[in-house]
């Protein structure tokens, strides 16, 4: 297709791949910030496209000559670390006439710690429509080093939306257990299904869970599925002990990919979002996985992030995750009600239509 007549340019620096007649990319920043906010206009009758700065360049440059405007989406880390991607948006934004009408940067984490990040921003913020974020707490950080207008977008959701479910905890009988042992039936259809999903550098907080929730497996089995890339801290966590039939805290792994969390999420009675929440940077982080539990039926128990407390009261804000989960177990009526509320809130902020309108309110940025 032409770009002749484009109306607005995303760019990325992550890989796109086709997965069936979509395209989509495997990092959630490129998803989030790039390919669905293109496709929510494009479904009001704009001409937007998301396309990878690291993919063929002839399509990217002749969009940047015509798009009214240039979103440039949040960098992705290369084998050289963020020197790369920060060269390739350096080359590209040079490409950019007037670019205090036409070039947005939208940012999604905080790595403002590493020398060429902070120094590619540090240039070309002063002199931009406007910057983009994923939280309040990134918005301080970003507004440090720009006049510019610093908005925070409401991610778009992904997948199919569940319906509402509360958690059927069952205590499973001694003598029930024994023989399951004995005979080796699987307990699972006893089990709180637990799920966890991120990269890998969220894990370590689930890591320091695994404890308390084996102690809390001795009141209700537990079956705990990790979605993320494997890695040999994930064989770590997968001992003999913790994947048996039999065993009180079951662990599984899957895989990550575009197309599996739909199924993950309804074969899950709760979503765990344990973080790092005492490290400033981390409390830059979005409430994308928050919404994404919601917005599939689950209820999410999580830590306490500043992106998180608008969506309080449809989940379980604390720093006792093994409380909220507790909790949730034994208040199921009250479990559905807040996640229904919580999908009516989701629906006014992270639909199609609220991500396209937000976007069209940041194109038409005055000051």
């Amino acid at each position: 297709m032409s770009a002749a007549g484009l109306e607005y340019l995303f760019l990325t620096c992550a890989s796109l791949v086709k997965v069936g007649e979509q395209t989509t990319s495997f990092g959630a920043s490129a998803r989030l910030g790039s390919i669905a906010p293109a496709r929510a206009l494009g479904g009001l009758g704009y001409d937007a496209r998301a396309y990878s700065a690291t993919g063929d360049i002839a399509p990217v440059e002749e969009g940047m000559r015509s798009a009214k405007r240039v979103i440039f989406g949040e960098m992705w880390e290369m084998k050289d670390g963020w020197a790369g991607p920060a060269a390739i948006y350096r080359r590209l934004l040079a490409q950019v006439d007037d670019p205090r009408r036409r070039a947005i940067f939208s940012i999604a984490d905080d790595h403002f710690d590493d020398a060429h990040f902070l120094g590619f921003y540090r240039e070309a913020l002063p002199d931009c429509l406007a910057v983009t974020v994923a939280s309040e707490t990134l918005a301080e950080t970003v507004g440090k080093l720009t006049s510019r207008p610093v908005l925070v977008a409401p991610e778009p959701v992904e997948g199919v939306r569940g319906v509402p479910q509360a958690i059927a905890a069952r205590r499973l009988p001694q003598p029930l257990a024994w023989l399951a042992r004995r005979i080796g039936l699987s307990m699972d259809h006893w089990r709180v299904r637990l799920l966890w999903f991120g990269y890998l550098q969220n894990l370590p907080p689930l890591l320091a869970l695994v404890p308390a929730l084996e102690r809390y497996a001795a009141k209700y089995p537990l079956l705990l599925t990790c979605v993320t890339r494997p890695h040999p801290e994930i064989d770590a966590l997968m001992t003999p002990a913790r994947t048996r039939e039999d065993s009180r805290l079951r662990v599984h792994f899957v895989p990550w990919s575009p197309v599996i969390m739909d199924a993950v999420v309804d074969h899950s009675d709760v979503v765990l979002i344990p973080s790092d929440y005492r490290n400033p940077v981390k409390q830059a982080k979005s409430p994308n996985r928050l919404v994404t539990g919601v917005h599939g039926g689950r209820f999410v128990v999580a830590h306490p992030l500043k992106a998180y407390a608008p969506y309080s009261g449809f989940s379980w804000i604390g720093e006792d995750l093994i409380d909220g989960l507790d909790w949730a177990i034994r208040h199921p009526r009250e479990v559905v009600e807040r996640i229904a509320r919580g999908q009516a809130f989701i629906d006014e902020r992270h639909s199609a239509e609220a991500v396209a309108r937000f976007w069209l309110d940041v194109f038409d940025t005055k000051n």
